[in-house]
């Protein structure tokens, strides 16, 4: 699915500006439709970009945390 740069901003909670610095790396691709001024991102390629920075233990338990 393809959104728009703002689009993306407003749901992921990103700055346009680290949405279009990812474009610019070449970290995403940018797509365009013929005749519009919008550029488009596939919202599955930005969500395979984003890994957890810890990986988490697969027995978490909640039990020992206060919530």
């Amino acid at each position: 699915m393809f959104v728009t740069i703002q689009k993306l901003s407003l749901d992921v909670g990103l700055d346009e500006s680290y949405i279009r610095k990812m474009i610019k790396d070449k970290t995403l691709t940018a797509y365009k439709k013929d005749g519009y001024k919008r550029i488009y991102v596939d919202i599955n390629e930005f969500e395979a970009t984003i890994k957890p920075i810890n990986q988490t233990e697969p027995n978490f338990d909640l039990e020992q945390f206060e919530v």
